[in-house]
């Protein structure tokens, strides 16, 4: 099971998914709104549901952008 964190004050990211500990950490302060905080819960946790697919980072990344652009390309 994963677990989400939400952590006020962050670093560069907005979010972060630690596989060893299976933990999403969001950072609110890099976040305008909620439906970006939503988002960013998404994106991390698709990182999780992928983690075992033996995907690059890149790969994961353009994995996830597909993902979230899909209903316009279809």
């Amino acid at each position: 099971m994963v677990t989400v964190n939400m952590e006020v004050l962050g670093h560069d990211e907005r979010g972060i998914y630690y596989p060893e500990s299976k933990r999403i950490i969001i950072y609110l302060d890099r976040h305008e709104c909620l439906e970006d905080i939503l988002s960013t819960i998404q994106h991390e946790l698709i990182h999780a549901a992928v983690e075992d697919q033996n995907l690059d980072d890149d790969q994961e990344e353009k994995l996830i952008y597909a993902m979230a652009w899909a209903d316009y390309h279809i």
